[in-house]
């Protein structure tokens, strides 16, 4: 189909661009390794929270793509640079921290709703940093509304594509959240969640180096 006409029909280009945007959710990146860790880690509520994070943070990649910002990033290279390194930190001081873990010892009823608000603004700002930071998502973005995103769509229609983004990808990494918080999935890793967490944080430590790595080569 060519995609000058689809500029021209909302709905093959919605259609278009909302299934290109699910098979680049879909992919195993920094934003999955950091839903499974936190759920595995830390629970339900947290995995929710952190997948909650990830898709508001979308909604930033869409500001880029849809709403004409992705000249900064093609008048200025700095600026990618800076991301990538932005990024890579995020990744490298969770992964520091998730490859330290000890294993668990039963809580006393604990917190107060100070510290579980706390706890849960540090989850929902994991995801948020993890996917803003996450510069392979903003290529994709910039270049998928580059390529089929007229300038002259509607804002209505721009509007719709974005906000159907978020909920869809705060929808795939909420389903993953509740997968790996099945009772019976976590009973079974529950003695030796200190591991997993240990090996989710080696892996972001890894992406945390190879992003690290791109923005200094």
């Amino acid at each position: 189909m060519n995609l000058a006409n689809l500029t021209q029909s909302p709905l093959p280009l919605f259609a278009a661009v909302a299934t290109a945007h699910a098979l680049a959710v879909i992919s195993p990146g920094p934003d999955l390794a950091m839903v499974i860790r936190q759920t595995l880690a830390q629970g339900r509520n947290a995995g929710l929270r952190t997948a909650l994070g990830i898709g508001c943070g979308i909604g930033v990649h869409v500001a880029y793509g849809l709403f004409g910002l992705s000249w900064a990033i093609t008048h200025y290279p700095a600026l990618l640079d800076t991301l990538k390194l932005l990024g890579a930190t995020v990744l490298l001081w969770i992964g520091a921290q998730a490859i330290r873990a000890q294993p668990r010892l039963p809580s006393l009823d604990s917190s107060s709703a100070a510290a579980t608000a706390r706890t849960g603004a540090r989850d929902f700002l994991i995801g948020f940093g993890t996917n803003i930071f996450n510069v392979k998502a903003m290529l994709f973005f910039v270049a998928l509304c580059a390529a089929m995103v007229s300038a002259h769509a509607s804002t209505g229609l721009k509007l719709a594509l974005g906000l159907w983004m978020m909920l869809v990808t705060a929808g795939w990494f909420a389903a993953v959240a509740m997968t790996f918080a099945h009772p019976r999935l976590r009973a079974r890793f529950g003695a030796g969640a200190h591991w997993i967490d240990r090996a989710m944080g080696a892996i972001l430590l890894m992406l945390g180096v190879t992003m690290l790595l791109s923005a200094l080569s």
